[in-house]
């Protein structure tokens, strides 16, 4: 049997999938198991002759995707999101057994077997939701119980991971990393809070990592004026993907906000501060990290938005400023111990 299964978007969201990679691999153990994922983040997903991994390109048009699915006769095709583009592909494809989420005329007429989902809702968390589709599944009565993030990286990421701390003074288990940014995709504490954060760590003696994507460079230029004993872990140290994935094994604790470095903190399972915005569909419930030891913050305010912020019209805005430096150094003090 060949099974495909999709994940197009965020790294989070990719991360998030991976426990239906694992559930299929044992229920499935005789099946050839293909991922659909993009290229960026296909460095934290190297698990060789487990699961064969597919570069999706954003820009390549249905009829190239079909063509690329058509040619290997897959049986069944597990698309955990519906997106408009690798549906379609799916279903012109031919994919006998086409599985999804029933959420939209385009996905009645589309898959051919699923389950009615109404993700927004936030019944369950993302993961359980990608698993819903595999087996039915029961909203955790426990996060602990939550499913586990699967993510495998070269073996020569240790190698330049390992290499990063030595060149910066670090060793293993001896530091922290912040990551601020949140790639547009969450409500964020300001910078000049995580700046004042970072320094009362500092104060405490822990080494602090801030790490950044390609287009963050300035966040990190900025913490380093603020805190010249800060390590900046960005683009131009050449660790990519699956190295910063080592140097966050090799971390204390990670910080950061409900976005993707934050899952690929918790799939190496290094304990997390989580900072999360009070925005319904935005919340812990649905994109919580998967692992047992974290703390998450999130502002204690009744938030009246299910899908964004409303800014300046709501009584509570900016409820991100409620962030607390002093307790949230203790939490990560907690962690540590």
């Amino acid at each position: 049997m060949r099974i495909l299964v999709t994940r197009t978007d965020r790294l989070g969201d990719v991360i998030l999938a991976t426990p239906v990679l694992r559930m299929l691999r044992t229920l499935r153990p005789e099946a050839r198991i293909s991922f659909l994922v993009r290229k960026s983040w296909m460095p934290v997903l190297a698990y060789g002759p487990e699961v064969e991994l597919i570069p999706y390109d954003p820009d390549c048009g249905v009829e190239d995707l079909e063509r690329e699915l058509s040619s290997r006769k897959f049986d069944v095709a597990y698309v955990l999101k519906d997106e408009s583009k690798v549906t379609r592909a799916v279903k012109k494809a031919g994919i006998p057994i086409r599985v999804g989420p029933l959420s939209s005329f385009r996905s009645w007429l589309s898959f051919n077997e699923g389950r009615f989902q109404r993700r927004s809702s936030c019944r369950m968390h993302e993961a359980e939701y990608n698993l819903d589709l595999i087996t039915r599944q029961s909203p955790a009565s426990d996060p602990d119980h939550l499913p586990r993030a699967w993510i495998a990286t070269a073996p020569d990421a240790k190698l330049r991971a390992l290499s990063f701390l030595k060149k910066h003074g670090l060793t293993p288990r001896g530091f922290i990393v912040l990551h601020p940014g949140s790639s547009g995709s969450s409500r964020y504490v300001k910078l000049p809070m995580l700046h004042y954060f970072v320094q009362r760590v500092l104060q405490k003696g822990i080494p602090v990592v801030v790490s950044g994507g390609p287009l963050e460079s300035e966040i990190l230029e900025g913490f380093k004026q603020a805190s010249p004993q800060v390590r900046v872990l960005g683009s131009g140290e050449g660790l990519e993907l699956d190295g910063m994935a080592e140097v966050y094994r090799m971390a204390r604790v990670v910080v950061a906000h409900g976005t993707g470095p934050l899952h690929l903190a918790a799939a190496v399972e290094t304990p997390v501060l989580a900072l999360f915005p009070p925005i319904f569909v935005l919340s812990e419930k649905r994109w919580g990290p998967l692992i047992e030891k974290r703390k998450v913050w999130v502002p204690s305010v009744n938030c009246p938005e299910k899908y964004r912020c409303r800014g300046e019209r709501c009584p509570s805005f900016d409820c991100m400023d409620l962030f607390d430096v002093e307790s949230q150094v203790r939490d990560l003090e907690a962690l540590i111990s």
